[in-house]
């Protein structure tokens, strides 16, 4: 019985990690928007200025999602970052349809919880591939209920986009030097061999 056990737990093929550049191309895009975010301050009054930097945050999102997407697919590939970019990079051009401030919201809101629930999909999916996908879920749905809550104040929303575009830059940057998922990666692989 333990030898069934054994060869059972080591047939599962471990994830193909993820290289640190490109773990860094959206801590890069997070951080620069939520400084943009940060430092455009006195033209957040401006619906329009509003609508443009949220379809770039959350398109440069969608972008650094397909750029992992496309890194990981000689491996064999992992459909989420296609999926999240997609995603992305459709509620920003979304966004260039909305005329008012609600709209604005709910556009912002529905790119939270899509990305959300795709990231704890994710999880449940493909176990261990994501390491930082229940935070990002749960910071989703965060910014999303806060959105939501703030609807009719459009500076409110696209601070509190910064604000998660901030934090989530800073825990993925983080953990992107994390060495312990590494050389857990390394010794899955290692024990299959």
């Amino acid at each position: 019985m333990p030898a069934v056990v054994s060869t059972t737990a080591g047939s599962t093929t471990p994830e193909t990690p993820v290289s640190r550049t490109v773990k860094l191309v959206r801590v890069a895009v997070l951080l620069i928007s939520g400084i943009a975010i940060a430092f455009s301050a006195p033209l957040h009054e401006q619906l329009a200025f509003d609508r443009g930097m949220a379809a770039l945050t959350i398109g440069a999102i969608g972008i650094a999602h397909l750029v992992e997407w496309w890194s990981r697919r000689p491996a064999g590939g992992d459909p989420l970052p296609l999926l999240l970019g997609i995603a992305s990079c459709a509620l920003a051009v979304g966004l260039a349809f909305t005329g008012s401030a609600i709209a604005f919201a709910m556009v912002v809101a529905g790119w939270a919880v899509v990305s959300a629930i795709l990231e704890f999909l994710g999880t449940t999916v493909r176990p261990g591939s994501r390491q930082d996908a229940i935070f990002l879920g749960a910071t989703g749905m965060l910014l999303a209920l806060l959105v939501v809550l703030v609807r009719n104040d459009q500076v409110a929303v696209l601070g509190f986009l910064g604000a998660y575009a901030v934090l989530a830059g800073v825990f993925l940057g983080i953990s992107a030097f994390d060495t312990r998922q590494e050389r857990a990666s390394r010794d899955a692989i290692a024990g299959d061999r």
